[in-house]
């Protein structure tokens, strides 16, 4: 009986060594994309290794497979971490959390939906993406040629960042008509090819357009978002400061100037307390 124990336990890591082996094997040179950032955050973090050993490793490896860029990615499980595959089923239901990893990752990094797939120890990740090659290779020239037209190396990055504002709030209106009918595909205003192309946009595309900017002049930046809103959070002269175009573009009886909602503090935000950027804390530390 000690022999057959023996040999069971001896297989079952003979098999576990061939497939963490294997898995190794393929995915030893890791794929990161000119848009993947390396900045680290309290929340979130990258981790690139194929092995999984706790929730954290698995949560920072979702995460750094939507920000490396990646269409499909596959990990194991270590032989130690039994609930791996139970915590991947309940984080995959979990679409506030995955929708906060969207929020870190550049907006051309970002998924419109997840395919999750697993056996007992590996498991499978495919990124279908919110921005095609085609809309990101025009947004590029276009943001490209907006830049040099409009920005100087002599400005402060507070004065890049506020011509950048303007810029996008004078040509874009917003699409009130898909508030109301989020499914309604007129216009793409819940991207920022919407933002430039169509001169039509929502929270999203807002703030997907100036998050493109940031990252274009290398200003650390990422996006909160609430169940109904979503705004910029970007790291100026060493302090974090809100930046929300949507409610800057005076398109309601919420604003009707232009930089009320430019790079204000979290004290200020939570003084104008108008019900719209009442955020969960334990997701965006840095505000």
């Amino acid at each position: 009986m000690i022999l057959v124990a023996f040999c069971a336990v001896d297989k079952d890591n003979i098999e576990y060594y061939f497939i963490s082996s294997s898995i190794e094997h393929k995915y030893a040179d890791t794929y990161e994309n000119e848009y993947y950032l390396e900045d680290n955050f309290s929340y979130i973090d990258n981790y690139s290794e194929a092995k999984i050993s706790n929730k954290k490793e698995l949560y920072d490896s979702i995460y750094y497979i939507i920000n490396s860029g990646s269409d499909f990615v596959e990990r194991y499980c270590d032989i130690e971490y039994k609930e791996c595959i139970n915590d991947l089923d309940i984080l995959a239901k979990d679409n506030d959390t995955l929708s906060v990893f969207n929020n870190y990752v550049h907006p051309y990094n970002t998924f419109e939906t997840l395919e999750v797939s697993h056996d007992d120890r590996t498991f499978s990740i495919r990124v279908n993406h919110t921005y095609t090659k085609d809309e990101i290779e025009k947004i590029d020239s276009k943001i490209d040629e907006i830049i040099k037209e409009k920005i100087t190396n002599n400005m402060t990055p507070r004065e890049k960042i506020k011509i950048l504002h303007d810029y996008i709030i004078d040509n874009t209106d917003y699409d009130t008509y898909k508030m109301d009918n989020i499914d309604d595909d007129t216009y793409s205003s819940n991207t920022a090819y919407g933002v430039f192309f169509e001169n039509k946009g929502i929270c999203s595309g807002y703030s997907d357009a100036m998050a493109i900017f940031l990252d274009k002049l290398n200003i650390i930046n990422y996006k909160i978002s609430t169940d109904e809103h979503i705004w910029n959070l970007v790291f100026v002269d060493g302090k974090w400061y809100h930046l929300d175009l949507t409610w800057d573009d005076p398109v309601s009886e919420k604003n009707m100037t232009r930089d009320k909602y430019f790079l204000i503090t979290t004290d200020n935000l939570k003084y104008i307390n108008d019900g719209d950027h009442e955020y969960n804390n334990m997701y965006y530390k840095e505000a």
